[in-house]
């Protein structure tokens, strides 16, 4: 396992990335539940598999030292995820977008939700930066063995 003093700054951030995003999730988590915007059974194959799972099997890895394969898996997590939040909360017209949700009650759980829709694809967008980062740092590291 790398240790801590062995970990770069850019596995530092991308790790920091992983966690902000499955706190904001969880959280997210909690105001669709409370607001009932319910997912359809495909929509939660992928929420759990790219947006909950994902993540953090990333996290794990670059934590480990795997950082090429806990960095791609990041990126595509993290693209993936935005994709499907910007989709569904920005765009689709469907009880999952921002502004149909704005007329729900409890109004506080609505901004929650809001808020975390907003945070969220702006993790998700620097956790895609920062697995690119870390990709670009190990193979530019490969480069200068050989």
């Amino acid at each position: 396992m790398a240790g801590k003093a062995n970990r770069s700054n850019a596995v530092r951030i991308a790790l920091y990335a992983v966690v902000a995003h499955a706190a904001v999730v969880v959280v997210h988590s909690v105001a669709h539940e409370i607001l009932g915007v319910k997912a359809t059974p495909a929509q939660l194959v992928f929420i759990i598999a790219v947006i909950i799972v994902a993540p953090l099997v990333a996290g794990l890895l670059l934590w480990r030292g795997k950082e090429r394969a806990g960095a791609l898996l990041l990126i595509c997590s993290m693209l993936g995820s935005l994709a499907f939040g910007v989709y569904y909360h920005f765009v689709a017209d469907t009880a999952d977008h921002v502004s149909h949700v704005a007329r729900m009650t409890p109004f506080g759980w609505a901004v929650v939700f809001q808020a975390t829709a907003l945070l969220l694809s702006l993790i998700e967008a620097f956790g895609a930066w920062a697995g690119w980062v870390v990709l670009r740092r190990v193979h530019f590291k490969t480069q200068a063995i050989e």
